[in-house]
């Protein structure tokens, strides 16, 4: 039973709006589907995310951001909500909520948002605690204990799109790039340097990032025998079936990193600038080396 009372039977999520995020978030929507059962859970959040994710079967309905269907207004009148679940800590996402009309608005203090809430967390220490256990904060007022979680889903037509692209090679992923620059990355050199050590083990070497990091991609290409540059050229659940076939997959501090931990595949993120302690990548085989 949650803390506010009988269970609810309408719950509102508001989906964290990067992947790495949402990904770590995967433990407490599954708790959420584990505890309530027979609840309805509606999620919101960047269209790309739910495609990743909805084949998890961890929500009834969904909304992508920006569409119509997401607005306020039109939440509200799909109601009455029990509860809302808010994963961002921005102060809209609360404001949103609200507005939508949910009773119960579970989410994190911080950004002056405190009073858009009826249960508002706060917050211990960066890094105290893995951002998937503050998310499991939140879904545990709605009396929702972790559960185990299972590898990511690979959708048959991801797996088609993954061997079309790449037939039956054995392949290894590199990836370069990662959001906010240069203090994130580890230098272009080293993973091409990773890279011909992995071409030199009979792999195909895929070079994997968005388009933003298509410069970097190509130069870390450019550096090993029979690699394929597939910067900004594969969609996210194209690049989920080639992670969870991969050999190994050697990152920054990124999404993809986040994505190919999920898939259960062998991954090393090296970290840099940033907490591994707050966001390392959730999965059985996923490693985090963090450099000085």
């Amino acid at each position: 039973m949650s803390r506010g009372g009988a269970a609810p039977r309408r719950v509102l999520i508001r989906l964290p709006n990067w992947l790495g995020d949402a990904l770590m978030a995967r433990p407490a929507l599954a708790a959420l589907a584990a505890a309530l059962p027979a609840a309805h859970r509606h999620v919101v959040g960047p269209g790309a995310l739910l495609e990743l994710l909805r084949g998890e079967g961890v929500w009834q309905s969904d909304a992508a951001l920006g569409d119509p269907e997401s607005g306020p207004a039109r939440v509200r009148e799909m109601g009455p909500w029990d509860a809302a679940i808010v994963f961002p800590p921005s102060f809209s996402s609360a404001w949103w909520a609200l507005r939508c009309g949910a009773r119960r608005r579970v989410g994190f203090r911080g950004d002056a948002r405190a009073w858009l809430l009826t249960e508002a967390l706060r917050r211990r220490a960066r890094g105290d605690l893995h951002l998937s256990r503050e998310y499991l904060q939140l879904v545990a007022s709605l009396g929702a204990p972790a559960v185990a979680l299972p590898p990511l889903t690979v959708v048959p037509q991801w797996a088609a799109a993954a061997h079309a692209r790449v037939g039956d090679a054995r392949v290894a992923i590199v990836a370069p790039g990662a959001i906010y620059g240069p203090a994130k990355c580890w230098p272009p050199e080293s993973f091409a340097e990773v890279g011909r050590a992995l071409t030199a083990r009979a792999l195909t070497v895929l070079v994997c990032g968005t388009a933003a990091e298509a410069d970097r991609c190509a130069q870390v290409a450019a550096a090993i025998p029979g690699a394929i540059d597939l910067a900004g050229r594969t969609g996210l659940g194209e690049l989920t079936a080639l992670c969870a076939r991969a050999y190994a997959v050697v990152c920054n501090d990124s999404g993809l990193g986040h994505l190919a931990a999920a898939t259960g595949a062998l991954t090393i993120s090296v970290f840099g600038s940033t907490s591994s302690a707050w966001t390392a990548p959730l999965g059985p085989r996923a490693h985090v080396v963090q450099r000085a």
